[in-house]
């Protein structure tokens, strides 16, 4: 299907994660399948995939056994965005993935601020919602400046709204041919954890995901 792309087989006698984690340091993407155990919202990630999600030094695509193979690669991008430097190798992933495949990106950012009411004499709050919505809004706008000028080709929908991030990603990566998150590694090769948002979209997303840690992530998907 792909004639143009050179492949190499190697056969490594080793343990599956442990070989795989080793190589994603010379890589520029590790690509794996993911053996959820049935098609429920809960199902469990293999403990390959999500080994390697965890350590990869370089990103890692995770791909389900539930994607639609008939809309596979047939949509746009998406990746989630909070406006943090963390999230900034994400975007520089996704752009690059977009560019490569003439697809348009969708950024995905949610924000959930409660006012705190009792604070002053018990009088509820009464801030302005808008304005808040705004500034959110300012924040992506601002996220995503450089990368559109560094990939000006790519076209760019922001979807910001008050709500949960994984409802948001999951619901706006329907037919996409990617999402892209983040990982939050707390440090430390045995401490390192997928942060919240990034594991739970991957025991439920039914597209392919790219999971970026903070080293290499400006780099195309191969």
């Amino acid at each position: 299907m792909a004639p143009e792309v050179r492949t190499t087989p190697h056969s490594v006698t080793g343990f599956a994660p442990t070989t795989l984690i080793a190589a994603s340091k010379i890589a520029g993407t590790v690509v794996v399948g993911s053996h959820g155990r049935s098609a429920l919202p809960t199902a469990l990630l293999g403990s390959v995939s999500q080994q390697v999600a965890v350590h990869s030094s370089c990103p890692v695509v995770v791909v389900r056994g539930n994607s639609k193979q008939d809309g596979a690669g047939s949509g746009n991008v998406v990746v989630g965005v909070d406006g943090s430097e963390a999230s900034e190798p994400a975007l520089g992933y996704a752009f690059a993935y977009a560019a490569s495949r003439g697809r348009s990106l969708t950024a995905v950012h949610t924000w959930w601020w409660e006012p705190l009411e009792g604070i002053s004499l018990g009088e509820p709050w009464i801030g302005d919602w808008t304005e808040i919505a705004s500034q959110e809004a300012t924040l992506v706008s601002e996220s995503l400046a450089g990368w559109s000028e560094k990939y000006p080709d790519v076209p760019v929908r922001s979807h910001v709204v008050r709500g949960d991030p994984v409802v948001e990603l999951l619901d706006q990566s329907r037919g996409a041919s990617l999402l892209v998150v983040g990982s939050r590694g707390r440090g430390g090769f045995i401490g390192l954890v997928l942060g919240s948002v990034s594991r739970r979209v991957l025991k439920r997303a039914s597209c392919p995901v790219a999971v970026v840690r903070s080293v290499g992530g400006d780099q195309p998907a191969a």
